[in-house]
């Protein structure tokens, strides 16, 4: 199985290469490039067009380490404020509980007196 995933990987990278080729061969000739500081005079067309798509993946990277950054930056903050909010919980479950005045047994609901008023009966 290991062969052929080289033989894929072989075959993908000669793909590549000759597309490459036959691409630069097609787009040979000169252009004239204007860019914000200047301009170049006879500069093949696949090396302008290589040269637009590589600045334009290196600002998309920008772009993307960016958002990641952030993105790490936020979990990190939520993280730290789960484990705060872990640990007191943990503290409130270590604490004792508070003794029962109803040792009796007696219900709660037996101590409250019924209201009496306009309209109630007594």
């Amino acid at each position: 199985m290991r062969w052929v995933r080289r033989v894929l990987w072989i075959g993908a990278l000669a793909a590549v290469l000759v597309g490459g080729w036959l691409f630069a061969a097609g787009n040979d000739g000169p252009v004239r490039v204007q860019y914000l500081v200047g301009e170049t005079l006879d500069l093949a067309l696949w090396k302008a067009l290589l040269g637009a798509f590589a600045a334009g993946a290196l600002l998309v990277g920008a772009f993307t380490v960016l958002a990641a950054m952030r993105h790490g930056l936020v979990q990190r903050r939520y993280r730290k404020l789960i484990t705060g909010l872990e640990s007191e919980v943990h503290q409130l479950r270590n604490l004792p509980l508070a003794a029962d005045s109803d040792a009796a047994g007696r219900s709660r609901l037996t101590d409250v007196v019924p209201v009496s008023g306009p309209g109630r009966d007594a």
